[in-house]
């Protein structure tokens, strides 16, 4: 893949509070049946091995921070970073994160307004 705007280095916070470099790939946001939502997929640029694969979750607190890093915490002290080549592919997906973030938002709002909402009685309402 010779796209450079999607190219990242994948880090996990250690023990010691310090990154580790998990390798260099290439993201993308896509649907994975067995998370059953989209998720960010990272594939190692020398060989094509799954360097990461994390659902996107409405319940997790990502960060972008400067113009070309976004950073998360999966789990109990298992933070993740991705850090990106070009600020136009941290953009990209950035975008997509919080698309998938805001829309999971959404449906939960629609659904608690309408769980909120008094019962109709159907048998009341006339059409002239």
């Amino acid at each position: 893949m010779s796209d450079t705007r999607r190219r990242v280095k994948v880090y996990t916070l250690n023990e010691d509070r310090q990154w580790d470099d998990r390798g260099t790939g290439h993201v993308s946001s896509t649907f994975v049946e067995r998370l059953k939502g989209i998720s960010l997929l990272v594939r190692a640029e020398s060989d094509g091995s799954l360097l990461l694969e994390s659902k996107i979750s409405p319940n997790t607190a990502y960060q972008k921070q400067q113009d070309t890093l976004i950073v998360w915490s999966e789990a109990d002290n298992y933070d993740l970073a991705l850090s990106f080549q070009e600020k136009a592919g941290c953009d990209e997906i950035w975008e997509k994160i919080c698309q998938v973030v805001l829309s999971s938002f959404g449906h939960c709002i629609i659904l608690n307004l309408l769980c909120c909402l008094p019962s109709v009685e159907f048998s009341a309402v006339t059409s002239d």
